[in-house]
């Protein structure tokens, strides 16, 4: 089993990967009064027999993630007598886990939680650095806590169950790692996206393990995005605005940040940041992700200045300003504060079909 240590000011924890996972969660547990698994009816079905705790389930899907849904959970908590000494366990996709960790923040001014994440995306991101949040009809996570784990718990081979769709949201988090920090990541990752789709542990498990390496060096340096971790935002100005425009109902998250980081990419090129060589290979790498996630289709119908009043919701924003983070080359991106008259006179080069 491989094990990773994420060093943060609020709460170190460590990131455990492996089959054997599951009998550690088990053990883990023994350190607290009581224990309550928080899934969804797909995930419950599949691996709820393996934890030996008592079961709540969440609604299924990202509309599902609100504040009401929140506040059911923690009066759930409050109903089964939850104390401080109590643990919530988060088996699920990045849904359950965002949810479950804001519920845990609030609970009683926080309560401990661990991650066993079942979808590529949540392994290989949302899981890892202590982002929790639901969203409001103005946009998405604009309710949430800065709130870490008391530990993660990836077990690759669960994502044999996955569907295709849920792993091409993976994927696009998984490129994203290799163009914000990692060139030869970014290769590995764009030349075997194909066979990633066999979902072998052995193929999987070491590209896992450098996101989250990745990720955990990131945070260390930034708990609570005031600098370097903005750089995780790749894709998120333009995704985050994709999915609150479509009711969360037509891009998965992971959909929504391959195309937002598309679009980011030909922001940057649009502003003379991308040179022609770095610009390519990026787009290449995203152009074939975005084909074997069957997303080559327009992008819905909507004016542009619904989208700038999308985009200006983004929790990210400055004074007026729209914050994305572009690449000037793999490896080197940085955040750019545009206003909305400033990405008006872009955006038509950058929604280009």
């Amino acid at each position: 089993m491989e094990q990773l240590r994420v060093e943060v000011e609020s709460g170190s924890y460590n990131i455990y990967l492996g089959a054997e996972v599951w009998a550690l969660v088990e053990s883990f547990g023994q350190n607290y009064t009581e224990i309550i698994v928080v899934t969804d009816a797909t995930v419950d079905s599949l691996y709820g027999e393996r934890l030996p705790f008592p079961k709540y389930r969440l609604p299924i899907g990202e509309a599902q993630k609100t504040p009401a849904n929140a506040l059911k959970l923690v009066g759930e908590l409050a109903d089964r007598g939850l104390d401080r000494q109590s643990l919530l366990v988060a088996l699920g996709g990045g849904v359950v886990g965002d949810l479950v960790g804001f519920a845990a923040s609030i609970y009683l001014r926080g309560i401990a939680y661990v991650h066993i994440p079942t979808t590529l995306l949540a392994q290989v991101d949302s899981s890892v650095g202590g982002k929790t949040g639901v969203n409001l009809p103005q946009g998405k996570n604009l309710v949430g806590t800065f709130y870490q784990p008391r530990g993660v718990f990836i077990d690759p081979e669960v994502l044999e169950t996955l569907p295709p769709r849920e792993l091409s949201n993976g994927l696009a988090e998984m490129l994203k790692y290799g163009i914000i920090h990692d060139p030869g990541l970014f290769q590995v990752v764009r030349d075997g996206l194909e066979d990633f789709y066999r979902c072998d542990p052995q193929l999987l498990t070491p590209i896992i393990k450098r996101c989250c390496e990745i990720k955990a060096h990131i945070v260390a340096q930034d708990e609570l995005e005031q600098g370097t971790r903005k750089l995780l935002n790749y894709g998120h100005t333009f995704g985050h605005a994709l999915e609150m425009l479509t009711g969360y109902e037509v891009y998965s998250h992971g959909e929504a940040v391959l195309l937002g980081m598309l679009l980011e990419t030909r922001l940057a090129k649009a502003l003379g940041l991308l040179d022609r060589t770095s610009f390519t290979e990026i787009v290449e790498g995203l152009g074939k992700a975005k084909e074997l996630a069957n997303l080559n289709v327009p992008l819905p119908s909507f004016s542009q200045e619904q989208l700038i009043s999308a985009l200006l919701h983004d929790k990210k924003n400055r004074q007026g300003r729209i914050s994305f983070i572009l690449p000037r080359e793999i490896g080197k991106l940085e955040e750019v504060l545009l206003t909305p008259e400033e990405l008006q006179a872009l955006l038509e080069r950058v929604l280009e079909p």
